[in-house]
């Protein structure tokens, strides 16, 4: 699996154009083939920093992305910004769940 994490932050006059365009590109990103997940989130203590986070099942499937309109109108919202974007590709090889927290607290 391969996280994308992309952390912006927002001009205060820009706030409402920038989380309209994401919020509409959500449903267009989950319905591309490949996507696990993808949700946006907005810093509860700095309310101009966003973050936007997809999954996607692989290489392969991420870089179709990465080329596809959707990506292209998010790279637009991008070019609103006054700083640049911290953006990362990140490879899980595993995942865990709750039984890590259980193990962790019986020790």
């Amino acid at each position: 699996m391969i996280e994308t994490v992309i952390m912006v932050t927002m001009p205060s006059e820009k706030r409402a154009e920038i989380l309209q365009t994401f919020k509409a590109m959500l449903g267009e990103i989950r319905s591309e083939p490949g996507c696990i997940s993808c949700n946006c989130y907005v810093d509860i203590e700095a309310e101009n920093i966003l973050l936007f986070q997809e999954q996607w099942e692989n290489r392969e499937d991420l870089n179709t992305h990465l080329r596809s309109s959707h990506f292209s109108v998010l790279i637009g919202v991008m070019n609103l910004l006054d700083s640049e974007p911290d953006i990362r590709f990140n490879t899980i090889a595993a995942t865990a769940g709750t039984e890590v927290l259980i193990e962790a607290r019986a020790q």
